[in-house]
């Protein structure tokens, strides 16, 4: 095992950098001392977590990056880690996944569910859950009727069917003054700074002066406005009912020996999302605590008025890193939240328990496919699926799950040189290329391929292996014939699962655990290889072979390829179909219906 001398490590703050035998970065790590940090990783080694002890096993060699300061330490270990992705330092999951309300900078805004943070305007959030924000936003603009058209078609001058139905107050041709919109606009503002009483408030007063006015109908439209905003809030959770700022609290934990971390977002004393980060290996939670709260802040970039971390009793290097990160002030608590941080150990008990029984699942399915295919491992697995393009090439991919879960940086597009419309030759070709990617080092092996095809694709595959000399572990999954009597969950699924050396395929139950897994994986690769598709497509839809065909134009040819990118594959279309879903005349759609089944 490496060790470095001890004594030629400087004391200074700054980061140290782990590299493995090729000179990639294994870990990054920040100190206030390098020295005595990186001395603590040989004292008592056989206590270390696993995680700790494979990084130190497989380290060839270790680099300093010297600071001024703790923070600023951390603030390079966070930019490390996110350019570099280090093999074994904690990374937010998904960490693009926080939804945010968007209030556009416009004369006329909108309001807008968005995942980025670099645009004009006025953000609020995070939240987590982007479906229950779908159902707020949509019932916020039954109560407050934002425009939600582009600016295309908002500079057109012209009333839409949303008007019509009174989902728009029609900005557009001046229906609305400017001031009143704006006023909607402060209103949502008011509500997602949690104000909720305020806005009620002068919904009241606006509905009582329309009533004196007599303007009963426009009364009765702000009555209904004021109901949809009361049954709106009543699905918050109120958890600081005598606080009305934005409060962020992680509360780091560990449960049944699995580590995580939840955080809650509460925002005027209600909560409005909270999230649990489940660690690997056996992680101590509160040994990267600052590095999981600066890499989820440096991602959101929306910074709440106060931080709250459990535990963290040293918050000063955090603070002064994140206030660079944020420019801004802001404030952190070490006590006050106990009645929010059980209500985080609650829902981290809840996720702990979801992840304990979903990685249960897994392995079972790990094992059953262990013994199907005669393997030690099944760890790292591979899919590939084929798509055709029609006369202008075939294209394939690859997408890669490791112990159930997808990794899409892994992910790999082909462009297939040798064949047109064959599948057995395109997947020969995809083998070939892949294994010697890998015997050259560039690409790594996996326990298992999946190959989307019947008995022919997946001899395809092995005869490719075969020739280049490599071994490997290989299935196929195909759909049989449809039989529509068959509703029971139990009855026979009528896709077969086909295993080399096996003269029978391998039909398993509909809701097999096992064969669920299969499907997930195949279909990822499809609809991989269908947005490759469809990427290609329309950037050389002038090569279409369609565009030979009577009365088919340029504009149909898009409209299509837009909507079916795997149209030389589809014979299942019909012209009904291709009208309606493409939105062209159902006389040019049998055009194209009759030359894909003549193909």
């Amino acid at each position: 095992m490496f060790k470095p001398v001890l004594k030629e490590i400087p004391e200074n703050p700054g980061i140290y950098l782990y590299l493995g035998k090729n000179g990639e970065i294994l870990y990054v790590g920040k100190a206030k001392n390098l020295r005595n940090r990186v001395s603590s990783y040989f004292v008592d080694f056989e206590s270390k977590p696993i995680r700790t002890r494979k990084m130190l096993q497989s380290a060839r060699d270790i680099r300093f990056v010297v600071t001024t300061s703790e923070a600023e330490a951390l603030l390079l270990e966070n930019n490390v880690i996110k350019t570099e992705k280090p093999r074994y330092n904690v990374r937010l999951k998904d960490s693009k996944s926080y939804p945010f309300i968007l209030i556009t900078e416009e004369d006329y805004p909108k309001l807008r569910i968005t995942r980025e943070s670099g645009k004009k305007g006025e953000y609020f959030g995070p939240f987590v859950d982007v479906g229950s924000l779908r159902s707020i936003v949509d019932e916020l603009l039954k109560v407050f009727p934002l425009r939600s058209c582009g600016d295309s078609k908002f500079r057109e001058g012209k009333l839409c069917l949303k008007f019509q139905i009174r989902k728009c107050l029609g900005p557009c041709e001046n229906m609305i003054s400017k001031n009143r919109y704006n006023q909607l606009v402060e209103q949502i503002r008011e509500f997602f700074r949690g104000n909720v009483d305020t806005v009620k408030s002068h919904m009241e007063q606006e509905m009582m002066r329309l009533s004196d006015d007599m303007n009963f109908e426009e009364a009765a439209i702000m009555r209904d406005r004021l109901r949809g905003l009361s049954r709106l809030f009543t699905k918050q959770t109120v958890v600081m009912p005598d606080d009305t700022s934005s409060i962020d609290v992680f509360v780091p934990h560990s449960f049944e020996n699995v580590s995580g971390i939840t955080a809650m977002f509460i925002r005027g004393g209600r909560l409005i999302g909270s999230r649990t980060e489940i660690l690997e290996d056996d992680e101590n939670p509160s040994g990267v605590i600052e590095s999981f709260v600066l890499q989820m802040y440096s991602v959101l970039r929306n910074y709440p008025q106060m931080v709250y971390i459990a535990g963290l009793e040293d918050s000063g290097s955090l603070q002064e890193a994140l206030e660079k990160l944020a420019d801004k002030k802001l404030r952190f608590r070490k006590r006050g939240y106990a009645a929010v941080e059980k209500l985080a150990l609650d829902n981290g008990r809840v996720q702990t328990q979801l992840y304990l029984n979903k990685l249960s699942k897994r392995k079972d399915i790990t094992e059953k496919l262990k013994k199907i295919i005669g393997a030690e491992s099944v760890s790292r697995i591979e899919c590939v699926d084929i798509s055709h393009l029609g006369g202008s090439g075939t294209v394939g991919v690859s997408i890669v799950a490791v112990d159930g879960e997808f990794s899409k940086a892994q992910y790999r597009k082909y462009r297939i040189r040798t064949a047109e419309n064959d599948d057995f030759i395109s997947i020969y070709e995809l083998f070939s290329r892949k294994f010697e990617n890998i015997q050259e080092g560039s690409e790594p092996p996996a326990d298992l391929y999946i190959v989307d095809g019947g008995i022919g694709q997946l001899n395809s595959a092995m005869r490719a292996a075969s020739e280049k000399g490599y071994t490997a572990n290989f299935i196929s999954i195909s759909k049989g014939r449809s039989i529509k009597f068959m509703k029971d969950k139990q009855e026979q699924s009528i896709e077969s699962v086909h295993i080399p050396g096996r003269k029978n395929p391998l039909n398993l139950k509909k809701n097999d655990p096992l064969l669920l897994f299969i499907q997930k994986v195949r279909d990822e690769s499809h609809r991989f290889a269908i947005d490759y598709s469809r990427k290609l497509a329309l950037k050389n839809f002038k090569k279409s072979p369609l565009l030979m065909l009577e009365g088919v134009g340029e504009k149909t040819v898009r409209k299509v390829l837009e909507v079916f990118p795997d149209i030389y594959e589809r014979k299942d279309l019909t012209a009904k179909d291709i009208s309606e879903y493409c939105s062209i005349p159902e006389k040019t759609a049998a055009v194209i219906e009759l030359f894909i089944k003549s193909q």
